[in-house]
């Protein structure tokens, strides 16, 4: 083909939404060589041969045909951008590090074939020791002087996305980019979701890779050392442990949230692009509130700071989807909007449990009442299960459609065969430990639902030959993967409009499959003894919570030695102020974490998901260990007290996807260098003392306040909590205003000095 006009020297793009031309990259050229002549860097080619040289490669690849003198060329400009890449190294030249990313990453999607990528990944291999250091140290500069490094982030990962496209790159390649630090992972994330100038695909693929850290995978690098399963297994889990504290630690550290917020007003006249992006921000909520974490308090805290995400996010969504639904009548679990919105239902059903501030907005609204008018959709167990769970923990009974809710759940549960009826109310009753939460202190709620929240009156015969089914539909499954990969009601995959299932991969049949129940393990070392004998859905009895009993995540210890997830029993003594088992007084100061219950609970979950990941084999028959069960509740008066629910017996860069076979230029294997030092050195933002952090969510301060109880809190996230959950202290629950609390200077100038190196 003829290149003569601007048309035909534009070339498509790796991203449908990116499209550079020959001049674009011409420009950055032109800069760059400006820049570093500014700063004294030495190059081998002037501006004006560097430019001719460019438009030689352009002409010769425009024309069809790469030939050993274009390449050539071509090597000398990639030649030239890695010396002035190389031979910066000062912190104040990160203007250089930006327009040289921004060439390479123009040239990626403008030059065709691969013989161009391989060279261009050439030169990223050679850079690799300052790539690697600018990723590490880019969020500490930015958080002590904002707009520091530009649009530099955005620059060193589209160059990546250049090579590989937007649906290549995992949340694993991440991890590789910044040494398997998931920190500094979702950092690069929010960066992107935030950042107007980035492509849609761009931001969309971000949200799918943060999707992706949030479940194992990300973590099972295939790298496991030689030993036993269980070795492997136990390594496995520590590694794991790691990696959900740093998640949940950078979800609030970097702002994530606000991130997704930004991304989807950017995108609000898209229909399809804002529901890209909110299906990957439920299923990143949904997923971090399920783990057993010790920073799952913080997080709770850091979202209930952040309530408009439900009218302005949540509601709007379901919204978008419901039309389409009730147009098409044999709508079902085959089909993507079904999908969607169960995903949508799950998380609201975990945020509402969790962040009492979410559930007047879903209480007001007719959102539950128009799910419901869905065709056929409470013909369908699980949904039924969600949208009761739902209802009892927005506390249905206290909103304007509470008649048109019980009515319609009432109609849907009789409708439904008597065995679809009592399995219903196994999961909700019997089978609750390894089902999604639903808040018990709605009394009056559960009472009105009580026909599917009694679990069915059951011989042990009858239950014990309903387990061994269970192992038998286990060891018969086919997609077993897929099943591990859902345990504790974790959602992996995000359904986006236009997505097909992979191949072999069979749709769900929502009330013929087991996927959501967990499959029986050989219990490994530490937390077997402690927790106690599992339940017919496979959880151990100590692992659930004495009020909600589904498997807690924060548990805490009453005086008198029960049990309790904490976002339960909190909401409970803000409506009842009694133990929920005893009726004696409580108050939630008087109970203390349980911090080794919580490290048996994790250690349970980790180790599932990651036997989940190596070892097929672990999920056999269980040892039933012996031990006493949870205490059962005294016979004391209580102001109308809960029944306890039944208890039952290094480069990195040379990790990324390979760019293929490229003909007569084969992939080098690159060699391993032993890093330099770099002339840029800071200390990460998530390395600060906690000390510096804000006691409500543990981000590190930028304005740094002090309560007249001595805590310390980030000025703008205290009003949020003032604003969201009234005048109180998030620690001591004491009256507190802003007008209280004072700007802590010395604490900011500490904060600075630490990440800049010098404390």
């Amino acid at each position: 083909p003829q290149a003569s006009s601007p048309e035909q020297q534009r070339r498509p793009a790796a991203m449908a939404d990116v499209c550079y031309t020959v001049q674009d990259v011409a420009n950055s050229l032109e800069r760059l060589s400006g820049v570093a002549a500014g700063r004294g860097c030495h190059t081998e080619l002037s501006q004006p041969e560097l430019l001719e040289r460019w438009h030689a490669v352009a002409a010769a690849t425009c024309s069809g045909g790469i030939d050993a003198i274009t390449l050539e060329s071509l090597r000398l400009i990639f030649n030239y951008v890695e010396a002035v890449v190389i031979s910066c190294g000062a912190p104040d030249s990160f203007d250089v590090y930006e327009v040289s990313f921004e060439a390479l990453t123009k040239m990626g999607y403008v030059l065709p074939g691969l013989e161009c990528k391989h060279l261009l990944m050439q030169l990223l291999e050679h850079v690799h020791e300052v790539y690697d250091v600018l990723l590490s140290c880019v969020e500490t500069y930015e958080w002590v002087q904002p707009g520091a490094t530009g649009q530099l982030r955005l620059w060193m990962l589209q160059v990546i996305f250049a090579c590989f496209g937007s649906k290549t790159i995992s949340g694993r390649d991440l991890m590789e980019l910044t040494d398997n630090d998931v920190s500094g992972a979702v950092s690069l994330i929010s960066f992107i979701l935030r950042c107007e100038q980035a492509p849609f695909e761009m931001q969309s693929a971000a949200g799918r890779c943060l999707v992706e850290l949030t479940a194992a995978d990300c973590v099972f690098l295939g790298k496991v050392d030689e030993g036993t399963n269980t070795e492997a297994i136990a390594k496995l889990t520590a590694m794991f442990n790691k990696h959900v504290n740093g998640l949940i630690k950078g979800l609030i550290q970097f702002e994530v949230v606000e991130a997704f917020g930004r991304c989807i007003c950017q995108h609000q006249m898209s229909h399809s692009n804002t529901d890209i992006v909110v299906k990957h921000f439920l299923t990143t909520i949904h997923n971090s509130l399920l783990y057993c974490s010790e920073n799952q308090k913080k997080l709770r805290q850091h979202l209930a700071t952040q309530s408009t995400i439900v009218q302005d996010i949540m509601i709007p969504y379901v919204h978008n989807i419901l039309p389409a639904m009730y147009d098409n009548p044999s709508c079902g679990p085959s089909n993507l909007e079904f999908i969607n919105l169960r995903s949508v239902l799950q998380t609201f059903v975990v945020v509402t449990f969790n962040i009492n501030v979410f559930r007047p907005q879903l209480r007001d609204s007719d959102l539950i009442s128009r799910v419901c008018d869905v065709p056929n959709i409470l013909n369908h167990v699980s949904m039924l299960e969600l949208l009761i769970k739902l209802a009892i923990n927005v506390d249905f009974t206290k909103g304007p459609y509470s008649d048109q809710i019980l009515a319609t759940l009432t109609a849907g549960f009789n409708g439904l065969p008597l065995e679809s009826q009592q399995r219903l109310q196994r999961r909700i009753g019997s089978e609750q430990g390894m089902r999604l939460p639903f808040a018990r202190s709605s009394v009056q709620a559960c009472e009105l639902l009580a026909f599917a929240l009694t679990a069915p009156v059951e011989t042990p015969e009858m239950t014990d030959a309903r387990k061994a089914q269970k192992k038998s539909n286990w060891k018969r499954a086919r997609n077993k993967n897929k099943k591990r990969k859902r345990m504790f009601g974790m959602q992996t995959k995000g359904f986006n409009v236009g997505d097909e299932l992979e191949p072999g991969e069979e749709a769900d049949e929502d009330d013929n499959s087991e996927d959501d129940d967990m499959p029986p393990l050989i219990p490994a070392e530490n937390w077997e003894g402690s927790l106690g004998m599992t339940d017919e859905s496979f959880v151990p009895s100590m692992a659930k919570c004495q009020l909600s009993g589904g498997i807690m995540h924060d548990p805490v210890k009453t005086p008198d030695g029960y049990l309790f997830e904490r976002a339960a029993l909190e909401d409970w003594l803000q409506h009842y102020g009694s133990n929920p088992l005893t009726g004696a007084p409580l108050n939630i100061a008087e109970c203390m974490p349980d911090t080794e219950v919580a490290s048996f609970i994790q250690g349970y979950q980790l180790q599932m998901l990651s036997a989940g990941a190596i070892a097929p084999e672990a999920f056999e028959e269980p040892a039933q260990p012996d031990i006493a069960p949870p205490l059962p509740p005294a016979v004391m008066p209580a102001p109308a007290p809960l029944q306890p629910l039944p208890t039952s017996p290094t480069s990195l860069l040379g990790d990324l996807p390979s760019l293929g076979g490229l003909g007569g230029f084969p992939p080098e294997a690159p060699e391993k260098k032993k890093k330099g030092k770099i002339r840029i050195e800071s200390r990460s933002v998530v390395d600060c003392p906690e000390d510096m952090r804000c006691a409500i969510d543990g981000k590190v301060m930028t304005a740094p306040t002090r309560s007249k109880y001595g805590h310390y809190f980030e000025k703008k996230t205290l009003d949020r909590w003032f604003t969201n959950c009234g005048s109180i202290c998030p620690i001591t629950s004491q009256p507190l205003r802003m007008e209280e609390c004072e700007p802590d200077t010395e604490m900011k100038k500490r904060i600075i000095k630490f990440l800049k190196g010098q404390a």
